[in-house]
């Protein structure tokens, strides 16, 4: 459709119009092309929306993710299925925030105004990659191609309900990401004394990130093959590093703005949060590595390198040519437990824990460029990041009790916490309760993975402790507003402990258990262990090409609780071998049934085999995440209050 390619040449040249404006001081200008790139990306949006609703396979990539027998809601969601729509919604994104950023703010200070001119050339960049890729390149540009009757629709495992929310997320997360990057880049440009106030921009970037990552990980439970929510698959890895990146910004920026520390990791971590969303683009779009994350390598990884090591050298050459500002170091161990030494060691160890994440990644690329293979197993991640994920959860309970119990008191509660941890972490009751499960050459990994994972217990109850002690004086407030950012404050971290706490326990004491029956077991109830299951029916139905296997059972597990369950295997001439396994959430555990399906299809003398994995306290992880999520909208609320205080 050339009238969609031409609107994304219109939405560069006013990108690149506005950014040149902006460095000039023409703000005027600069906002009319800003407004004329976001109206051309809305358009082009909308252009893209219809293509999908009413099937015009006169489009390539309508016809490659789209189909009749898709529902509207999938067929919207099919838009972002593809490399083409995912670059042109991260451009719409991001261009919509900066004219937002633009009004709001306004630009009356040069500042501004070189903040929305860097924050225009990267949505420029965005622009470039959707030019790219374009998602309007007309179906008869292929050899030998006419107007197809049928699309190909797009795989029953990515037909999902949490598929749209997963993706357009994510994307809002890395568009959230510009502002606080063009901020920083500002500040080094110019040398001025502060930056603006960023952080709710860093906070939405957290927030959708979060979201993303819950809703990846609940799609992933329902997806046979992933065996549960992680699985530091190498997107999920350099996704996980942006986060932790972000957590640490969030933690300098309370110390950035209130006491003006921080003037040399705060601006890095922000243009690193920003690239870290390009490299994530980068490891998905690479072709290097084969994933459920993953797209077929295109010309645009190149691209995507070559920004990264501009947007790197130009922040390296404006630190050489202007210098480094002045940065505060901790002060003296003497006030260890003071929140300048918790804060700059927390921040010291997610910067830790985000470079461990982004290696693995990093080293599959390497790794491929020099004509290798590897596989990085999950035991890398978990060896290395468990000692810092239970000092940082110490840190955060130090943090919560300082200033509000007597210090020798503080000191002795982290000792008997920490005499805890250290007997149940060395006494380990089983192999399968260790941080790794396999052996390593490296005789610090194997010491390291041998600790007890039932070593978090007592840290966990310190810092759920701490914040409920925190929560009870926080109470007695009676400014609303503070009230509320704290309570924010305290749910986050209640909220992470959480998390941890159940992702150890549901992935260490995990328990399988195997049923199987024959075709005409109707009605047959078996038991092993505490799980018991009823075969109601089999059957199998023709779609088109496609067979689908579906059997019907009725389980019971130990909390008394009698569930009826669906599992299919699709068998699809298109997508492959497909499973859509069961998933039954609870508050003592979550139990998955999984049906690999039987071949051939015929089955009558076949036997049925199903499993079921049933994971102990895995509903402290949404709970955690859920609270985390809540309490980043108190901190927004909050900081609305005082503005509304304000005026």
């Amino acid at each position: 459709m050339i009238i969609g390619d031409i609107l994304l040449y219109i939405g560069l040249l006013s990108a690149i119009s506005g950014a040149v404006l902006m460095f000039i001081g023409r703000s005027n200008l600069g906002v009319i092309a800003a407004k004329v790139a976001a109206a051309s990306l809305t358009l082009c949006v909308l252009i893209l929306a219809y293509a999908f609703i009413f099937l015009d396979f006169s489009l390539f990539y309508v016809w490659q993710h789209n189909s009749a027998d898709l529902s509207l809601y999938y067929r919207l969601g099919a838009m972002i299925v593809g490399q083409e729509g995912t670059y042109l919604l991260w451009a719409f994104f991001s261009i919509l925030i900066v004219l937002s950023n633009i009004m709001q703010r306004g630009l009356d200070s040069r500042q501004k105004l070189f903040t929305n001119g860097y924050a225009l050339l990267t949505c420029a960049f965005l622009i470039v990659l959707t030019i790219v890729m374009t998602p309007f390149k007309s179906i008869y540009l292929v050899s030998g191609a006419s107007l197809p009757l049928f699309g190909n629709s797009i795989s029953p495992a990515i037909a999902d309900i949490l598929m749209p929310p997963h993706i357009v997320t994510a994307f809002l997360a890395y568009a959230f990401a510009i502002i606080p990057a063009s901020a920083s880049l500002s500040y080094l440009t110019l040398r001025q004394e502060k930056i603006p106030d960023i952080k709710n921009y860093l906070r939405l970037s957290w927030l959708f990130l979060s979201i993303s990552m819950v809703t990846g990980g609940l799609w992933a439970n329902r997806l046979l093959g992933w065996n549960g929510f992680w699985q530091w698959d190498p997107t999920q890895s350099a996704t996980m590093g942006m986060w932790l990146l972000l957590t640490a910004i969030l933690h300098a920026v309370v110390r950035f703005n209130n006491r003006y520390e921080y003037k040399v990791m705060f601006p890095f971590l922000c243009i690193g949060v920003f690239l870290s969303s390009i490299f994530i683009t980068l490891v998905a779009r690479s072709g290097i590595i084969t994933s459920v994350h993953t797209f077929p390598g295109t010309s645009t990884w190149w691209i995507l390198i070559l920004f990264m090591a501009f947007v790197i050298d130009y922040t390296f050459v404006l630190v050489l040519w202007f210098g480094l500002p002045k940065d505060d170091v901790p002060s003296s161990i003497s006030s260890a437990f003071g929140p300048h030494n918790t804060f700059y060691f927390t921040v010291l160890i997610l910067i830790l824990m985000a470079f461990i994440s982004f290696w693995g990644p990093v080293l599959y690329v390497i790794l491929a460029f020099l004509g290798q293979e590897t596989v990085i197993l999950p035991d890398f991640y978990n060896i290395l990041s468990y000692p810092l994920i239970f000092v940082l959860t110490y840190l955060a309970g130090i943090c919560f009790l300082y200033g509000r119990i007597k210090s020798r008191t503080l000191i002795y509660a982290c000792a008997v916490y920490l005499l805890m941890s250290l007997i149940l972490g060395i006494v380990v009751p089983h192999d399968d309760y260790s941080v790794a499960t396999s052996v390593s050459d490296s005789l610090l990994k194997n010491i390291l993975g041998s600790i007890s994972v039932l070593s978090y217990l007592p840290a966990f109850f310190f810092v759920v402790s701490s914040i409920i002690f925190k929560m009870s004086k926080d109470v007695r407030m009676r400014n609303k507003r503070i009230a509320l950012r704290f309570t924010g404050i305290n749910l986050i971290h209640i909220g992470f402990v959480f998390v941890v706490m159940g992702a150890i326990i549901s992935t260490s004491f995990a328990s399988t258990y195997h049923f199987s029956y024959g075709v005409d077991d109707v009605g047959v109830y078996k038991e092993d262990g505490p799980i018991g299951m009823r075969f109601l029916d089999f059957r199998v139905e023709q779609v088109d090409n496609d067979w689908i296997q579906i059997v019907d059972v009725e389980m019971d597990v130990n909390d008394g609780r009698v569930y009826h369950s669906t599992v299919s295997f699709w068998k699809s001439s298109h997508f492959g071998f497909i499973s859509r396994p069961d998933m039954r959430y609870g508050l003592l555990s979550d139990a998955k049934i999984e049906f690999q399906g039987s071949v051939p299809h015929q089955i009558q003398s076949d036997v049925i085999k199903l499993d079921v994995l049933v994971k102990p306290f895995e509903s402290l992880v949404w709970i955690g995440c859920l609270l985390g999520m809540l309490g980043i909208v108190f901190t927004l609320s909050s900081d609305i209050l005082k503005k509304e205080i304000k005026n």
